[in-house]
């Protein structure tokens, strides 16, 4: 028995009870587990815990194609382990008749296997339901319930023509006028070798009329380690008004409780995402980028992106990190933000309680056109020019897209989470 790499265990009510006494009989065709090991087995409730590969073997006699309440009581204990929902490991399945001439007569024996397992699920095949641990971007770690259809592959062989090596279970056991079924853990096999669930599938851009976004890989939604089904598609629509006119006629600073910011424009991003408001106790990562071009006048004067982030006092915008990145021929700058901040993103620049009079021209009542208010003071960002053109003061003038009117071409961004060249724009 030196070198026998495989125990035997008869009946499911006698697993741990004559593991000794089966031992004696292994290098016989004995029907009964078998847990492939280097040497030999002395816990064997250990070793069919969870086991990464076991193998069943029933032996048949004469011309049976049934088999008995012994052999139903071994197949039960088979089923306990590779389709319990506890068992983390995701098993397929070998059935393998080895016989004589009559072919036919094993083919029935390996049939009558696979019927009992597909009979246990209540189905037409084997069906699993096993606790999967998984990673959600929106929940973080938990655990679904993954429901699979067990990969089986049946073979039938004639004993005799075999070579020696193939005739024996591990190189010590007879298999001859028997069915070996072999439980071999392989996700990959069970679920698909990609096992995610990402929305959007692939890196995707969405263009506005200046402005796009680059949403990465899984940026919206994103489940690590799961065959599920994905959630719907989903749709993105983009609105910049980043055009100095529109904004000056309808001016209001970037809103916040304590800072002053400046507004130089705002994107406005809507569409249909999978998760809503508070509904992911996950933080959601920076993964999708918003970009647009700017002038050097505007790069000169640090602009800089502002989106909502949730704080202890509520929903306030803050300061993205904003970077310059290289572009066709034009400059362009981009910032990173996650799926909960796709709402109202705004571009501009934070200022003291002692520069507004520098950006703004100050006006005596509220009731002026596009007024609003510092403390207890009013202002207007520009005036009426002669030839209808809003005049702007200068500091406010650098923050806008101001240039003269030509085609121009709408930089996108790259798929490069930090593009080469990229520089960041310090206050």
């Amino acid at each position: 028995m030196n070198g026998c790499n495989v125990l035997v265990v008869s009946m499911k009510r006698y697993f741990f009870m004559f593991v000794a006494m089966c031992w004696a009989f292994s290098l016989q065709a004995q029907t009964g587990f078998y847990v492939p090991s280097a040497k030999p087995v002395r816990d064997m409730q250990k070793a069919l815990t969870n086991p990464e590969v076991f193998h069943l073997l029933l032996c048949a006699q004469g011309d049976e194609t049934t088999y008995s309440v012994a052999d139903l009581d071994l197949l039960d204990s088979a089923y306990a382990i590779a389709f319990s929902q506890e068992n983390p490991k995701l098993y397929t399945m070998t059935i393998e008749g080895y016989g004589g001439n009559n072919e036919d007569l094993t083919r029935q024996r390996v049939d009558a296997i696979y019927r009992y397992f597909a009979m246990r699920c209540h189905a037409n095949f084997p069906i699993r339901y096993a606790n999967n641990p998984i990673h959600c971007s929106c929940n973080g770690d938990t655990v679904e319930v993954l429901r699979y259809e067990v990969p089986v592959t049946t073979a039938v062989y004639r004993y005799a023509e075999l070579p020696e090596s193939r005739r024996l279970l591990n190189k010590s056991v007879d298999l001859k006028n028997s069915v070996l079924i072999t439980f071999r853990n392989d996700p990959d096999e069970c679920v698909g070798g990609a096992r995610g669930c990402y929305v959007p599938r692939q890196d995707s851009t969405v263009y506005g009329y200046y402005a796009s976004l680059l949403f990465t890989k899984g940026s919206v939604y994103a489940v690590e380690n799961t065959k599920d089904t994905c959630p719907s598609g989903f749709t993105v629509k983009i609105d910049d008004y980043l055009d100095y006119k529109y904004i000056v006629d309808r001016y209001c600073l970037i809103p916040h409780r304590k800072q002053l910011l400046v507004q130089a424009g705002y994107i406005v991003v809507t569409g249909s995402w999978p998760m809503v408001g508070d509904s992911c106790s996950e933080a959601q990562k920076d993964s999708i980028f918003v970009r647009i071009p700017v002038t050097q006048e505007q790069m000169d004067a640090k602009l800089k992106f502002f989106a909502k982030v949730k704080t202890s006092r509520g929903m306030e915008y803050k300061q993205l990190p904003t970077r310059k990145v290289p572009g066709k021929g034009m400059l362009a700058l981009q910032a990173p933000v996650n799926v909960m901040q796709l709402d109202t993103i705004y571009v501009g620049k934070r200022i003291q309680d002692k520069e507004v009079s520098k950006y703004f021209y100050e006006v005596d009542s509220p009731t002026e056109a596009a007024s609003f208010a510092v403390g207890s003071r009013f202002y207007v960002a520009s005036r009426p020019g002669k030839d209808g053109r809003p005049i702007l003061k200068k500091p406010l003038k650098q923050l806008f897209r101001i240039i003269p009117d030509q085609e121009e071409e709408v930089v996108t961004p790259e798929k490069s989470r930090t593009p080469k060249g990229e520089e960041i724009i310090e206050e």
